[in-house]
């Protein structure tokens, strides 16, 4: 047998996953860093000491969690039909008027600039931008978190409005959530010392998503990567430096996480492998958080590399005094999207707490060790704060995270004159009525393709309009493709193992 040295010494191996290993086969359209991965190689030794048990943990979670519907309920346990109805129509209306606004923003501001004054001019496009992007951010957040009655809060106030917004940021989140590219928007928004431009580092797919990734791909030129870090440590460069030479700033918020994680099978093998990499690194498997990526760090600290700051973000949602990214496995966890916030209107709202710890590291630091130290600080720190909500200490958990001062007013204002913009539009080319009969069938459509995603998938995964009914879409034919792939390897063996009978 093969000797392994003690898992404190244990170098894990960093590799790149090909086609129909888990981490493809779960697209994730929120904005996270997704370029390069890591995955333990498992010794003798540690097969025989490493838990195994989470992945059954998991899988009976998975069945308690669902039901035996075998889907999570659409709004809650507690909520009825009439009222599961009237929350859903409204989800459905909020996600159709976020579509229009984007696609008003995108084709009669946007796109002209995009076309005569990108190519001649890049600085002075993304000025123009900038302006553009603070005016339209509030139709983002604005009906699934201010009317829903989501609140942020936050327990470094004075360092993130001195130190933050002062100059380039970069953002290293934890991925509790499908919404955390909308928390970026929403505290780079505030005016409190000034608004900040918020780019995102998303997977390529993203960009081709309609609407609101066609307009973070023209318009807000986000970073955009593959699976191969060979190519997307060029893609970031020439971003970076494309910013840089326009002197353009901004904060850059991304998951190193790169991934959110269901309770399908493929999910319960990648928990368990970031656990096996844990312990393999010489440390507690985490319970709350995934193990993080860092190669594409080496590259993205090219964005504060002549003045800023690095900003490790712990994120807790709670609702109904609940933790809701609590442990990976448990049938309790729910994974916030567009509609758990829109549903918030007819029952409890998500709030939303957020941590700020400032990171130090250049491109020559040991990044993959200070990563996965900054994830152990982040997976002891929701589990304290789990600790507390679970022993009723509510009260004193919110008065360690002051809130950020709502944009109610400011927001409704931004929604109001969109409609107003919008009507003119269509008053101004007779038609309103033809626009209105599209709204609704629109609307209809998104409510037909999230219904049925979720009917396939057991749950909304709603990051972005149609990720639901997308995902399952190419979920089921990666299935259907595995297991007709699986069943052709299955029968060559067989007909292998007859020739071979035969010739014996």
């Amino acid at each position: 047998r093969r000797s392994t040295p003690p898992p404190s010494s244990l170098a894990p191996r960093e590799v790149y996953y090909p086609a129909g290993c888990p981490s493809r086969l779960q697209l994730d359209f929120t904005p996270t860093m997704c370029s390069t991965t890591t995955t333990p190689r498992r010794s003798p030794r540690l097969a025989k000491t490493a838990p195994t048990s989470n992945v059954a943990q998991i899988h009976a979670a998975a069945k308690g969690t669902y039901g035996p519907t075998g889907r999570r309920p659409l709004v809650s346990e507690d909520c009825g039909y009439l009222r599961t109805f009237l929350v859903m129509v409204y989800s459905h209306l909020c996600v159709g008027m976020l579509c229009i606004n984007v696609i008003f923003d995108l084709v009669v501001y946007g796109l002209p600039a995009y076309l005569f004054l990108y190519p001649f001019h890049k600085g002075l496009f993304r000025r123009y931008m900038t302006a553009l992007t603070n005016y339209t951010t509030p139709i983002v957040f604005n009906l699934p978190m201010i009317l829903s009655g989501t609140k942020l809060h936050c327990d470094s106030m004075d360092y993130y409005e001195n130190k933050v917004k002062a100059a380039n940021s970069l953002m290293l989140a934890n991925h509790g959530s499908r919404i955390d590219w909308m928390i970026g928007m929403y505290v780079g928004y505030i005016e409190k010392p000034v608004r900040v431009r918020v780019g995102f580092v998303c997977e390529r797919v993203i960009k081709y998503m309609p609407f609101i990734g066609w307009y973070r791909n023209f318009i807000c030129e986000d970073v955009f990567v593959d699976r191969s870090f060979k190519i997307d440590k060029i893609n970031i460069s020439e971003n970076l430096n494309s910013f840089h030479d326009t002197d353009v700033e901004r904060m850059l918020y991304l998951s190193p996480e790169g991934v959110v994680v269901d309770f399908g099978e493929r999910d319960m093998q990648y928990m368990q492998a970031c656990r096996d990499f844990c312990t393999e690194y010489g440390m507690e498997p985490f319970d709350y958080v995934l193990t993080p990526r860092y190669k594409g760090q080496t590259i993205l600290v090219e964005h504060v590399a002549k003045g800023g700051t690095i900003t490790s973000i712990c994120t807790a949602f709670v609702r109904d005094g609940k933790l809701l990214n609590c442990e990976m496995w448990s049938p309790d966890r729910v994974i916030a999207d567009i509609y758990t916030l829109c549903a918030g209107l007819g029952g409890s709202p998500v709030h939303i707490y957020i941590n700020l710890e400032e990171m130090y590291f250049d491109k020559d630091s040991d990044i993959k060790t200070i990563m996965m130290k900054d994830y152990q600080r982040k997976d002891a720190l929701l589990k304290k704060w789990h600790g507390m909500l679970k022993e009723g200490r509510l009260e004193e958990f919110e008065s360690m995270f002051p809130p950020f001062v709502p944009h109610f007013w400011n927001a409704q204002i931004i929604q109001i004159l969109h409609g107003v913009q919008l009507y003119l539009l269509l008053n101004y080319f007779d038609c309103v009525s033809g626009f209105m009969n599209f709204f609704g069938g629109f609307v209809l459509f998104i409510g037909v393709s999230h219904t049925c995603g979720w009917l396939m998938n057991g749950q909304s995964m709603e990051s972005v309009p149609f990720e639901t009914g997308i995902k399952a879409v190419l979920m089921k034919l990666f299935t259907t493709f595995a297991k007709h792939k699986e069943d052709k390897k299955r029968m060559k063996a067989k007909a292998e193992a007859e020739a071979a009978k035969k010739a014996d």
